[in-house]
């Protein structure tokens, strides 16, 4: 089932959205489905004992950020690495 919602965008990310996806419902969808699975997998290491905080992504973020980037190979193992993880078999490219 879905519901339809009306949402409204800054242009420039209206305009990244129709140029890069074509299906701006789409789009937004997975957006919001890896992030509700971030949520989830963040409150179950929380039940866990472990806090991960804004400043702990931000900090591996800039860490990883100054590292050469993968290759393509590396990026295609790790992604078929992180398809187990995920519940609709589609890992995030």
């Amino acid at each position: 089932m879905t519901r339809r919602i009306t949402i409204s965008l800054p242009d420039d990310v209206a305009a990244y959205v129709e140029r890069t996806q074509g299906n701006t419902s789409g789009f937004i969808t997975g957006i919001l489905r890896r992030k509700m699975r971030a949520d989830s997998l963040r409150a179950r290491w929380a039940q866990l004992g472990y806090v991960v905080t804004d400043e702990d992504i931000e900090r591996t973020r800039s860490h990883l950020a100054a590292r050469a980037p993968i290759t393509d190979e590396q990026h295609a193992r790790n992604a078929g690495w992180l398809r187990q993880f995920d519940q609709d078999g589609s890992a995030a490219a």
